[in-house]
């Protein structure tokens, strides 16, 4: 199979992983599954024969042509060939085996979503930063977003080895539920505290010209001596549901 650089594919080919990717989406015959990158096919193929009905989406014109004719026997199977994020239809499980580059596009765009669940393999190392503790390098502005917005529960790391070509690092099985949603402004509010990441909580206040009343407020409530990445995810989105910036 020729690979495409500019996509950084690097395709599943563990059975034993694939089964628990299965085991875990928790797939009825009654559900609609969206996949983002069809690859190989070999999510899609075990995705079929579980769910009411699958459409997996493929942005590369290679892979997609090689899926219609590899995956045609499956009569509940849509294949489309465009940029997955783009998908605007309905569905109750969302799976995937994303290319690492874009994986923070993944969780801004997965938290706008209505689901049940969904199943991914993602990066380790930036899987570890969307769960990180308070007070950790790790713990960014993505961290406070997905800790608030959705339910992210590790499975398992998988090794290089079950991917081909290999990647150089390791990558892990996550099991994801929605639980609470951001408005673009508070995201984009979030990111910009985490840009004074040094600063104390008062200091950032002035630098974004807050109003007196809400200065005040914030003095009231929380602790204007420590810096952003000490409070804890709702304590920020409460933060930011106070402040007044633009």
């Amino acid at each position: 199979m020729k690979l495409t650089n500019r996509y950084g594919q690097n395709f599943l080919v563990n059975e034993s992983i694939v089964d628990k990717f299965i085991e875990n989406s928790s797939i009825t015959s009654h559900d609609s599954i969206y996949e983002i990158g069809t690859g190989n096919g070999i999510l899609t193929k075990h995705l079929c024969e579980k769910a009411k009905s699958v459409v997996s989406s493929e942005i590369d014109s290679n892979l997609y042509n090689s899926s219609l004719t590899k995956l045609s026997k499956y009569s509940n199977l849509t294949l489309l060939n465009i940029d997955g994020f783009n998908y605007e239809g309905k569905f109750d499980i969302f799976v995937s085996s994303l290319p690492y580059s874009e994986s923070e596009r993944f969780i801004y765009w997965l938290i706008n979503q209505k689901f049940k669940n969904a199943t991914v393999i993602l990066q380790k190392e930036f899987t570890d930063k969307l769960i990180s503790a308070i007070n950790r390098d790790s713990y960014r502005s993505i961290s406070v977003v997905s800790q608030y917005c959705l339910d992210i529960k590790p499975i398992e790391t998988i090794p290089p080895s079950a991917f081909h070509p290999p990647p150089k690092i390791n990558s892990t099985l996550a099991v994801i539920k929605s639980r609470n949603t951001l408005t673009n402004n508070e995201i984009l509010i979030i990111k910009k505290l985490f840009s004074f990441r040094r600063k104390q909580l008062g200091s950032i206040l002035n630098l974004l010209n807050q109003h007196e009343s809400i200065v005040s407020y914030c003095s009231d409530n929380f602790d204007l001596s420590k810096r952003i990445h000490e409070f804890p995810p709702a304590i920020i989105v409460s933060l930011v549901k106070s402040l007044n910036v633009e």
